[in-house]
């Protein structure tokens, strides 16, 4: 272990839920520091700084804000656990300078899956790529994605303008600077769902300016990609997240997330389109998908591309349960399920994801 590094966890009185330090253990040592005495050496030795601190007491707050501001702190990164994900947490954690949060008790593979991009910097480096009109789309579009499903697992509201006007950055971002480092950026991210949904928004986006639609077109399937899985807000974390087969009782819990996607856009009065794409993503030309077996003309379009999509981000990205497939072999896995898929889509789709010498 070089210099005898560490990852220091600062932590306050109100702390209960302990358990992610085992798996921190994993890494490197733990230097536990109480928030009232961290060291210069906690912070100077730190690989990564792990912050688990009531963010609304005052007291904590002003001694976190001084420990944030030490120059040496600067280029450390920096790991907040949130209590819950409210707006105020959210902003004082960024603010702070946290690197990334997440809310705590949370799954260990997504503890994991950013506690070790922090160390290895993998985070840091495809951020670094991007140009400042990416990383503003890309920083805004992310919470408002983690807060729209936070609030609807919880029956909150889901903010249409919120969603809408992110939307409306990725659609400029894309326009102005493509989509390959926006991709990369993306593919970091440790939630799989809010990770999928962003995909499936870029693709979208990019699809749609390379067939010529116009701005409010854009803006509509970038709000699709981003609010199709909508309904997985209400599967419990033990089956969204659970890395080993399902059983068929939760393969029928996880097949009901385009009901619950109709219900909470619905609820919301949401465009037509966008609760079509929600509700009906998972159907098949020839009947076999679900909820409703729809087949063939009762597929509209705007379904049968994000249905192309969805796939697509489903068979590339990285999956516990598979090998991650190349672009190409799911484009040809994609056109081999021409009784399910449209073809000529999927073709169309082709160029978005592939070079013309592929």
């Amino acid at each position: 272990m070089p210099n005898n590094s560490h990852i220091t966890v600062i932590q306050d009185n109100y702390i209960k839920n302990k358990a992610y330090i085992d798996l921190a253990k994993h890494y490197y040592d733990i230097k536990l520091a109480d928030i009232n005495s961290v060291s210069y050496e906690d912070i100077t030795k730190s690989v990564v700084i792990i912050v688990q601190v009531d963010l609304n007491d005052p007291n904590s707050l002003n001694r976190l804000k001084e420990i944030m501001a030490l120059p040496e702190r600067r280029h450390i990164p920096t790991f907040f656990l949130l209590h819950e994900f409210s707006r105020r947490e959210v902003v004082q954690a960024t603010t702070l300078g946290a690197t990334d949060y997440t809310v705590y008790p949370c799954p260990d593979r997504n503890f994991t899956f950013i506690l070790e991009n922090l160390i290895n910097k993998k985070v840091e480096k495809a951020w670094k790529k991007l140009s400042h009109v990416q990383e503003e789309a890309l920083k805004v579009s992310l919470k408002v994605v983690e807060k729209t499903f936070h609030n609807a697992s919880k029956g909150l509201e889901v903010s249409q303008e919120e969603v809408k006007d992110s939307c409306n950055l990725i659609v400029e971002a894309t326009a102005k600077d493509g989509l390959n480092d926006w991709m990369d950026a993306i593919r970091q991210h440790h939630n799989s769902t809010y990770r999928h949904c962003m995909m499936a928004c870029g693709y979208l986006v990019s699809f749609g300016m390379l067939i010529g639609a116009n701005k409010a077109d854009l803006q509509m399937v970038a709000v699709g990609g981003m609010l199709h899985d909508i309904g997985k807000a209400m599967i419990p974390l033990k089956i969204l997240e659970k890395t080993s087969e399902l059983t068929p009782e939760e393969v029928k819990v996880m097949e009901n997330h385009p009901v619950d996607g109709k219900i909470i856009l619905s609820g919301a009065n949401w465009d037509k389109a966008i609760i079509d794409i929600a509700a009906h993503h998972h159907e098949m030309l020839d009947g076999s998908g679900f909820p409703d077996g729809l087949v063939g003309d009762e597929i509209s379009d705007i379904v049968r591309t994000v249905s192309i999509v969805n796939i697509f981000c489903d068979l590339t990205d990285k999956r516990s349960y598979g090998p991650t497939m190349t672009a190409e072999k799911a484009i040809e896995t994609m056109l081999s399920m021409e009784n399910q898929l449209d073809s000529t889509l999927v073709k169309a789709f082709r160029p978005v994801v592939l070079s013309d010498d592929n």
